[in-house]
């Protein structure tokens, strides 16, 4: 592996039962990347992400991470390591309050990038709701304590998994200037995301999915040129 590859992704295969999910998914990531997964609904886009970590275990295919090989590693493992889901559901725990979500993930180390008071300087409306569970929180304010869950763990990589679902525009707006202010700290992310547009301006690189398979990889620039070449593969 190339070790200045982050990611390195080849002939991913996932079943759930007998069916055949992700049927070789290939993906290449750089450290400082931002890759949109795209594609049509129920082309394994989330299954892809919790193959990655092992959320749901694939059958075959390669998986390195930071020159690591991740088979047979635990979710929790991988989350050590460096790489963290937000999922779509967000992972609330209801019954806790947000700064007792906070000291779960916090993952203290020698040279922490992320702590409690830079995720509050980064989403300032959970600073008075600290002492608020979580099932008190509005849509856009459980997505931003799931992402500073996320960013505790102090991650080389963050996986999004539809960041943006349920919420209200003026919401996405906000949350998608957040997203950029991460790019800009050099966060390497995977976003899959149904809001195509928010997700391409992210991004620097496009990987889309169809029927388990990795239809078409390569850069923004590319994809937005060749836009109505690619959108048999993302209109439903």
């Amino acid at each position: 592996m190339n070790n200045n590859i982050l990611l390195e992704v080849k002939k991913l295969n996932t079943f759930y039962g007998k069916s055949h999910i992700l049927q070789g998914i290939n993906l290449e990531l750089f450290s400082n990347d931002c890759m949109a997964l795209l594609g049509r609904n129920g082309a394994g886009k989330t299954t892809t992400l919790r193959s990655l970590v092992n959320l749901t275990k694939p059958k075959s295919g390669i998986v390195n991470f930071n020159n690591e090989n991740l088979k047979n590693k635990s979710a929790h493992y991988i989350a050590q390591r460096g790489m963290t889901l937000v999922p779509e559901n967000r992972g609330m725990f209801p019954s806790l309050t947000v700064e007792e979500s906070f000291n779960i993930a916090f993952n203290k180390t020698s040279s922490n990038l992320w702590n409690k008071d830079k995720v509050l300087d980064l989403f300032p409306a959970l600073k008075n709701r600290l002492n608020n569970k979580s099932s008190e929180l509005s849509g856009g304010e459980q997505q931003m304590l799931a992402i500073s869950r996320a960013l505790l763990t102090n991650p080389k990589l963050l996986l999004l998994d539809e960041p943006t679902q349920g919420l209200a525009p003026n919401i996405v707006n906000d949350l998608s200037k957040t997203l950029f202010n991460l790019i800009d700290t050099g966060l390497t992310i995977i976003i899959v995301e149904q809001n195509v547009k928010m997700a391409t301006d992210l991004a620097n690189k496009i990987s889309i999915i169809g029927k388990g398979e990795t239809k078409w990889s390569g850069s923004k620039s590319e994809f937005t040129k060749n836009l109505t070449k690619y959108k048999k593969w993302l209109t439903t």
